[in-house]
């Protein structure tokens, strides 16, 4: 399908394939956030009339850091070369094992040849999609989009303003202390919890063992409480691909204020309900 060919990169970076799932970005002091910076910014058409409107629509919110403009899978082509431009777009990160790939929202620099020439560390700033449990398709995220934008907004930022430097792992790390220094917020507000992470953990798992108000929802309810920027909520967002993420996102603004991560799983567990308990108690 022309999509997955399209929008598909080759990890060739040994590194990249062992540590890293987490929202992140490069340094802010790298040659490839500085040319993104000097960049514009072109969202590529996706044909998906949803993704696309919902993308588009955040970025006249949200987006302040490079002009932009839009795009189509056509022009993307011809246009991927060009070293003065970026792009955003859902990308499937293939690696040399065929049945094992990551997913993301992400960014990444113009001015190679096409996406198979990119690998792992090409990549400013991502999201993941939550391929294993509800977003089958990349552009199945569609709903949420509005916040993966503004968590990448903020994320691009907090590198800059806090000097974060290193190498990926270094800067996930820096990034997860920072935005759990935020989850004691938390238990202020009404958290929801998706119904697609039900199965061997339960309703009744979950009410052991976690203590503040909690609200099991559908997927149709979050994406109501992302539209009115409501600030009753916090949800908890699996981002499940080759690695587990998980976070917890104020759907007002889509900053991040619980994240942590494991190498692999595809189910939501027990623990990961009580190192979130621990967290916000402070504990972690």
């Amino acid at each position: 399908m022309l999509v997955k060919k399209l929008f598909s990169f080759l990890v060739c970076s040994t590194f990249a394939l062992s540590v890293q799932s987490q929202l992140s970005a490069v340094d802010y002091k790298d040659e490839k956030f500085i040319s993104f910076k000097a960049s514009k910014t072109f969202i590529v058409k996706t044909g998906n009339e949803k993704f696309d409107s919902e993308l588009l629509q955040a970025f006249k919110d949200s987006w302040k850091l490079t002009p932009y403009d839009v795009i189509s899978n056509e022009e993307f082509d011809k246009k991927i070369s060009d070293k003065s431009s970026s792009f955003i777009l859902p990308v499937t990160i293939e690696t040399k094992n065929i049945t094992q790939s990551y997913h993301y929202l992400a960014f990444f620099n113009g001015g190679k040849k096409s996406l198979k020439a990119y690998d792992y560390e090409d990549m400013i700033a991502y999201c993941p999609i939550n391929h294993f449990l509800n977003e089958g398709n990349n552009l199945d995220c569609g709903y949420r989009v509005k916040n993966m934008l503004e968590s990448m907004c903020q994320t691009i930022d907090l590198i800059q303003k806090k000097n974060i430097k290193g190498n990926p792992l270094n800067i996930a790390k820096a990034l997860q202390e920072i935005y759990n220094s935020k989850s004691k917020n938390i238990k202020n507000r009404t958290l929801l919890l998706p119904d697609y992470i039900l199965g061997k953990l339960t309703k009744a798992d979950i009410a052991g063992l976690y203590p503040h108000r909690f609200e099991i929802c559908t997927q149709e309810k979050i994406e109501q409480v992302i539209k009115a920027k409501s600030t009753e909520y916090y949800y908890y967002q699996p981002g499940i691909t080759l690695n587990k993420s998980m976070f917890v996102f104020d759907p007002s603004n889509g900053e991040v204020v619980y994240f942590t991560y494991q190498m692999m799983g595809l189910n939501i567990k027990k623990k990961d309900i009580e190192e979130l308990v621990e967290t916000i108690s402070g504990k972690n």
